[in-house]
């Protein structure tokens, strides 16, 4: 049974004319009527009797019709769903992000994209970068600290760069270093006090770990937390010192002062963001890329 003949029974079953149909369906009457005839044919009785220029369905019509209302309703609401995704007015976009950068790199631009398109319902899960890589498949797009090889990823999938951030060493602000070294620290501090290191599958602590081996420094690993949060906290809590991004120390108020590390260029790494190829991106996903990027 071809679904078109269907959805075009409903219509003249609606107005109870071929020729209202036709012109509604902006075809030609013959056209509406070849349907019918085909839809009847796969049926195998018929479906309507012609009253003058109306018709009357019949019982078998009568049947048939509870289906195709329901076929064109949903044809109608897949079209509707459609215009909205069209107008970027409705959909959904899933995102994952590290940790960091869900709590102080995407909120602004989340907010801008609600903004200017309302009906998007925006969905950001929490993830370290290789978790991430091996479930990219399940989000629209995702936000990585660090380099990512594209041999990890699917062959329809990307990797951007994106922004180039800071790490920082956290300090409480009456720490001995922080009197110390008013402005940069050097890498021997991570063995001569106690460290507060971010969760194994973190970007940041990768960062600093290939750094300390590339200057030949062993620093230990005695108190591990999850979270940039968790690391401020500790750190403010007299626990050690810590690192992080400078963007998770740019709004801290009271408490806490931040430190470059490895003078004098500091310790950067690289936020990366991992997309589909464009030509099976999401109109939503290339709507938030646009505001990331541009």
């Amino acid at each position: 049974m071809n679904p078109s003949n269907l959805l075009t029974f409903a219509v003249v079953a609606r107005f109870n004319s071929i020729t209202k149909a036709a012109h509604y369906l902006h075809l030609g009457q013959p056209a509406v009527s070849g349907q019918l005839k085909l839809l009847q044919t796969t049926v195998g009785e018929p479906l309507y009797e012609r009253r003058g220029h109306q018709i009357e369905l019949t019982a078998a019509g009568r049947g048939l019709l509870e289906y195709a209302e329901k076929m064109n309703n949903n044809f109608q609401q897949a079209q509707e769903y459609i215009n909205k995704l069209q107008k970027i007015n409705g959909g959904s976009l899933h995102l994952a992000a590290t940790m960091t950068v869900a709590s102080y790199y995407l909120p602004k631009h989340v907010v801008q994209l609600q903004t200017l398109h309302s009906g998007v319902q925006v969905f950001l899960e929490t993830f370290d970068t290789q978790e991430i890589v091996r479930n990219i498949h399940d989000f629209d797009l995702g936000f990585v600290e660090g380099a990512v090889e594209t041999e990890q990823l699917p062959i329809n999938y990307q990797v951007i760069p994106w922004q180039q951030d800071e790490i920082v060493l956290v300090l409480a602000e009456n720490h001995s270093l922080a009197k110390k070294y008013p402005e940069s620290v050097p890498l021997e501090v991570f063995t001569e006090h106690q460290v507060i290191w971010r969760e194994s599958g973190s970007g940041a602590r990768k960062t600093v770990e290939n750094a300390l081996e590339a200057a030949g420094i062993c620093a230990p690993v005695t108190i591990e937390v999850t979270g940039v949060t968790g690391v401020k906290e500790s750190v403010r809590a007299g626990l050690g010192i810590g690192f992080s991004s400078s963007q998770a120390l740019r709004n801290e108020i009271k408490g806490l002062v931040a430190r470059r590390i490895n003078p004098p260029h500091g310790l950067t790494w690289q936020l990366n963001i991992i997309a589909p190829k464009e030509m099976i991106q999401s109109r939503v996903a290339k709507a938030f890329l646009k505001l990331c990027t541009g």
